[in-house]
């Protein structure tokens, strides 16, 4: 015969005579410890269904109550989140949801509600920093330093590598006053995370009012040089090129290490700003410490940087530029070369009459100065009179410089361009470009191909020191 054993504790009397009555192995019940009991009695069948039926059924009970205070939970509805609290009050996650809920109101007894509640979640979970940092923004919003200080803290002891809060710690102590404070956190934050830069440095600026402070304080030397770039084109966005230039000398005293898409936006601004010489300062510098290709384009005299097209054009600084464009195709690496292993191919293939600039360079050059332009080009196919040629335009005055090579038309074998022209008075750079203007004469759609390499731009009646080269 089949006996089920069962741990039991002492019962009370009055229940052991209601049931002792149905088996001998029941009378031992209210002294507790193991008794033996029949399968097959009655009372031992009701004590099982008792001993397993009611744990069960509590156990339901609380698992349907919590799955309905998620539910509620998980709304952003006041009513149902206090219901939420009601049926799992042990989860702190219902309290601050209803706090952040009540944050976001400006009314000032939803702001105090709002902080009871987001201090509740804190002592039901002490361990979430984020809790921690709602309540110091409720408490912030109220004025309450004696809630937010220690708050802010221990948001930061909890999780003191997360950027969202450090974020929220410098505006805390900047709300504050404290200034000081607030741009240690800010500090800390970019060595965190750089993607806050500009955001941080719009509201340093505006809280210390000097980009030099804010240059001090927030990035010191070359520890990371991305972020002193990406503060050296906030200031020079601001207009500030003059402190613009003193932090790219404290950059480059340093060593340049980075790559050259760090620097690249400042040095567009400087050429978007007419800064050439700025530019053209940088632009060596680069170059020199191997930041940009150096140029092999054979003697110091020549302006044309990457003339024989030996590496990809960088499309920035003073390297080519090809915009993209619909009805001109370009290729930097063709192996048929004049010198060296590539040239520039320039394909005509829409057919069509259009002024066309497909490549262009920024060449610095000195005022007054006269100049040699020396090019290699061929041709097949061109079937516009209008072909391609080589143009040197001043941007600052067209009236004063805007001179083209011959055209290159049909098919030619590697032939010499050259162009002698003098820079206007304040001239400062030039804009070297393969130019095809529009044809006013039969044939005018223009097909084919262009080739072209060993660009040269060298001064005339000086020495090389003289002219304005940026290597």
């Amino acid at each position: 015969m089949a006996v089920l054993f069962l741990k039991t504790l002492p019962t009370p009397k009055a229940n052991i005579r209601a049931v002792s009555k149905s088996g001998r192995g029941l009378r031992r019940l209210m002294q507790g410890g193991w008794v033996d009991c029949p399968l097959r009695s009655r009372a031992c069948k009701l004590l099982l269904l008792l001993a397993v039926g009611i744990p069960a059924v509590a156990l339901a009970l609380q698992v349907t109550r919590v799955a309905r205070a998620a539910r509620l939970g998980s709304r952003l509805d006041a009513h149902d989140l206090q219901r939420a609290i009601a049926l799992d009050p042990g989860n702190a996650a219902y309290d601050h949801r209803l706090g952040m809920l009540y944050a976001y109101s400006l009314d000032q007894a939803s702001l105090h509600r709002a902080v009871q509640l987001l201090r509740k979640a804190t002592e039901l979970d002490p361990c979430k920093a984020v809790y921690w940092s709602d309540l110091a923004e409720a408490c912030d919003t109220m004025n309450e330093a004696a809630c937010s200080n220690p708050a802010v803290e221990r948001a930061l002891s909890l999780s003191p590598m997360t950027p969202r809060l450090e974020w929220r710690a410098a505006n805390h102590y900047l709300q504050a006053g404290d200034t000081g404070e607030a741009l240690k956190h800010f500090r800390r934050l970019l060595a965190l995370d750089g993607t806050y830069a500009q955001p941080v440095f719009r509201i340093c600026l505006g809280a210390a009012g000097d980009p030099e402070t804010v240059f001090q304080k927030l990035l010191p030397v070359n520890e990371k040089p991305q972020l002193e770039l990406a503060y050296l084109d906030f200031v020079s966005a601001q207009g500030n090129i003059d402190l613009a230039s003193q932090i790219w000398d404290r950059i480059s005293s340093g060593g340049l290490s980075f790559k050259f898409p760090d620097v690249k936006p400042y040095l567009e601004r400087l050429l978007s700003s007419d800064k050439m010489r700025q530019a053209a300062k940088v632009w060596r510098e680069l170059e020199q410490a191997s930041v940009v290709p150096k140029s092999v384009d054979g003697g110091a005299g020549n302006l044309v940087y990457n003339g024989r097209f030996a590496h990809a054009p960088l499309n920035a600084g003073f390297d080519w530029r090809a915009p993209n464009t619909a009805d001109v195709e370009t290729d930097f690496h063709d192996p048929s070369a004049y010198r060296g292993a590539h040239c520039l191919r320039v394909d005509y293939a829409a057919g069509r009459n259009l002024e066309s600039e497909p490549v262009y360079e920024w060449v610095p050059v000195h005022p007054g100065q006269s100049y040699r332009l020396r090019a290699y080009a061929r041709s097949d196919g061109i079937t516009s009179g209008s072909g391609p040629r080589l143009r040197v335009l001043d941007p600052d005055c067209p009236a004063c410089l805007n001179v083209s090579t011959q055209t290159t038309v049909g098919t030619t074998p590697w032939h010499p361009l050259t162009l002698d022209f003098t820079a206007g008075v304040r001239a400062r750079a030039v804009r070297l470009s393969v130019w095809r203007p529009r044809s006013w004469t039969f044939p005018m759609e223009i097909g084919g191909s262009f080739w072209l390499d060993d660009v040269s731009i060298t001064a005339l009646n000086s020495t090389p020191k003289e002219a304005a080269s940026v290597r």
